[in-house]
């Protein structure tokens, strides 16, 4: 009876737990892309992330579309939040100097001015160059350069006050690789499913880590 009465009240005390996640939003997406005149990190091809569906056919999603439905679903896990979640607006895109445009994009403290949520979450994500090395042979010439990412989770309270930070910089294994020819350059770009997972990782190892 006594080990009967012992899982009961674990399993109240757990379901209490969770039903008492607080609720919260990631009200502002930031997610900029260091240029690089050897390497595209970003480009129309690369922007899509590609998968099979149950019909076995290869089909497409833009790869913030994705980046952000998975980033929500493991902050709210890792986090233990009940996060109410957003899309990224259909109209956003990359501007001139690599960073996304668009929705969701309001300051923190506009965000809490709406009392709507317990906390409210700003998350920063940079893929940028991680060094590289270049060989040359006459004319031509070969650089490989590495890339990371940097991902940044600062949560807030529902008066606006830090309560946690969250922050990593994560370097991809795969290098990446250009080559020119008499000045012409022949560049690589990432596919959005290797960007999507450096992502994996580079979230994962923010998470892991607090900064105050």
């Amino acid at each position: 009876m006594k080990k009967l009465f012992f899982f009961t009240a674990t399993f109240f005390l757990s379901a209490g737990m969770s039903l008492s996640a607080q609720n919260a939003v990631i009200s502002k997406l930031d997610f900029s892309i260091m240029i690089s005149t050897d390497v595209e990190f970003w480009d129309d091809d690369s922007e899509l992330f590609k998968y099979e569906n149950a019909d076995k056919k290869t089909t497409s999603v833009r790869t913030v579309d994705t980046l952000f439905s998975y980033a929500q679903d493991v902050i709210e896990k890792r986090l233990n939040i009940d996060l109410d979640k957003k899309t990224v607006a259909q109209d956003s895109k990359m501007n001139g100097i690599g960073k996304l445009t668009g929705f969701p994009n309001e300051k923190i403290k506009n965000a809490v001015a709406s009392g709507k949520y317990d906390k409210y979450l700003d998350m920063n994500i940079q893929i940028l160059s991680g060094g590289s090395t270049t060989t040359s042979d006459g004319p031509f010439s070969k650089k490989k350069q590495k890339v990371d990412m940097i991902v940044e989770v600062t949560v807030y309270d529902k008066n606006g006050k830090e309560t946690a930070h969250y922050k990593k910089r994560t370097r991809m294994d795969e290098v990446k690789q250009s080559s020119s020819l008499f000045g012409f350059s022949d560049e690589i770009a990432l596919t959005g499913n290797e960007v999507f997972a450096l992502f994996v990782d580079a979230l994962d190892n923010a998470l892991g880590k607090v900064t105050r």
